[in-house]
């Protein structure tokens, strides 16, 4: 695969189980079952609510990764932040700036959407994302943003 042979383009219906067997993939690598079906990325994706966005990267028409882009507010500056909740590249296309590719293209939707930022975030133990995501000149590290906490919901 090249550069040439890859086109990014916002999913559509026809691409849900490709996307459904990246994110069975994405979540194995971190030790998670991924309980998401068919019909659960149906309408994530293309319900009557904009929960989230889709990229995926095709060579050659075969799907070789795709970004999964989830909004939100930044309630105190009113404005709205697109975060790369998944990205995902297949084993055989990795290093070959496929992950780049992807970012790109979220910049590009993040901006036609009218998001003021765009972030990328990874597990800590992921030594090979990170050292990818600060190889790219697209990225700027952020820290101190400090600890995050969840609330147990089943309580």
């Amino acid at each position: 695969m090249t550069l040439t042979d890859l086109k990014i383009t916002p999913a559509r219906p026809a691409d849900l189980p490709a996307i459904l067997t990246m994110i069975k993939a994405l979540s194995a690598f971190h030790g998670d079952d991924a309980a998401a079906n068919l019909s659960d990325l149906q309408d994530m994706f293309f319900g009557p609510t904009d929960r989230a966005t889709a990229l995926i990267a095709t060579s050659n028409g075969t799907p070789v990764g795709y970004a999964g882009l989830t909004p939100t507010m930044v309630i105190h500056d009113a404005k709205l932040r697109l975060d790369i909740h998944h990205l995902y590249v297949a084993e055989p296309h990795r290093a070959k700036g496929v992950g780049t590719a992807l970012i790109t293209a979220a910049k590009s939707h993040a901006i036609a959407i009218g998001a003021t930022r765009l972030t990328i975030g990874t597990d800590a133990s992921n030594a090979t994302a990170i050292a990818s995501y600060r190889a790219m000149d697209i990225l700027e590290e952020i820290t101190g943003t400090g600890p995050r906490f969840r609330v147990d919901l089943t309580a």
